[in-house]
C-alpha cells in the first residue's frame, strides 16, 4: 500500500490580514488628499494658459475724454500734432484738415482711448507733394498707432485691418458708427485723382 502524505493548505495568519488592511487604508488615504490636489493643480494650469492666450475684452483700457495732441506711427516714422478739432460742414460731411502736415479729430466722434470710434482724418498730397498720410496704406496688420492726449495719458491701437472704398459708396456707419470697445479709424484718399473734379477716387481707412 502507498503511503501518501496529505499536505493541509496553510491559511493566512490575521496578523498578515491585518497588514494588508492598514496598508489599504493608509493608500486611500493618500489618494483621497493628492487627487483632489493634482486636479486643482491642472486646473489652474489650463485656466492660466487660457488667459495668457487670450485676455478677455474687459482688459482693454479705457479712458476718459481728453482730446489728441500727438499722433506716432513707428512703422512709418510718422509723427505730428493736430489741428483745431474736426467739425461738420454744412453738407453734413467732416471738414478736412486745413494743413498737409498736420491731421485732424473729428471733435463729434470719441477722443482716441474712449469706448467708441475715434476719426482722424489726414491729406494723402498736395500740390507741392506727399502729404501726412501718403504712407498710410503701406501699414500692415499688427502695426501700432500711438495717440497722446491733452491730460498726458497715450492711447496705444494695433491696426487689425485696411479697407478701400469708393468714395461714392463711403461706409458712413462703419467708420463713424458706435463700437463697443475704444476704436481707432485713421481715412485718407487713395486711388485715381480727378483734376477736374479736385479729388480721389476712393477712400482709404
Amino acid at each position: 500500500m502507498d503511503s501518501r502524505v496529505i499536505q493541509k493548505k496553510r491559511m493566512p495568519s490575521k496578523r498578515h490580514y491585518l497588514s494588508v488592511m492598514a496598508f489599504a487604508v493608509v493608500l486611500m488615504m493618500i489618494l483621497v488628499y493628492l487627487v483632489p490636489y493634482a486636479l486643482r493643480v491642472v486646473f489652474i494650469a489650463s485656466h492660466q494658459m487660457v488667459q495668457d492666450v487670450a485676455p478677455v475684452a474687459t482688459d482693454i483700457a479705457q479712458f476718459s475724454r481728453s482730446n489728441p495732441i500727438r499722433l506716432v506711427i513707428p512703422a512709418l516714422s510718422l509723427d505730428t500734432s493736430f489741428v483745431l478739432p474736426l467739425q461738420l460742414a454744412p453738407d453734413q460731411t467732416v471738414v478736412v484738415p486745413d494743413s498737409y502736415e498736420q491731421v485732424g479729430w473729428y471733435a463729434g466722434g470719441a477722443t482716441p482711448g474712449e469706448v467708441g470710434p475715434a476719426v482722424i482724418l489726414g491729406h494723402v498730397d498736395s500740390v507741392s507733394g506727399p502729404a501726412i498720410f501718403y504712407s498710410l496704406g503701406e501699414l500692415v496688420v499688427g502695426d501700432e498707432i500711438s495717440i497722446t492726449r491733452a491730460d498726458n495719458t497715450t492711447a496705444i491701437f494695433t491696426v487689425t485691418k485696411l479697407q478701400r472704398y469708393p468714395q461714392s459708396e463711403f461706409p458712413t456707419m462703419s467708420v463713424y458708427g458706435p463700437t463697443g470697445t475704444p476704436t481707432l479709424r485713421l481715412v485718407t484718399c487713395t486711388g485715381t485723382f480727378n483734376k477736374g473734379a479736385q479729388r480721389y477716387s476712393h477712400n482709404l481707412v
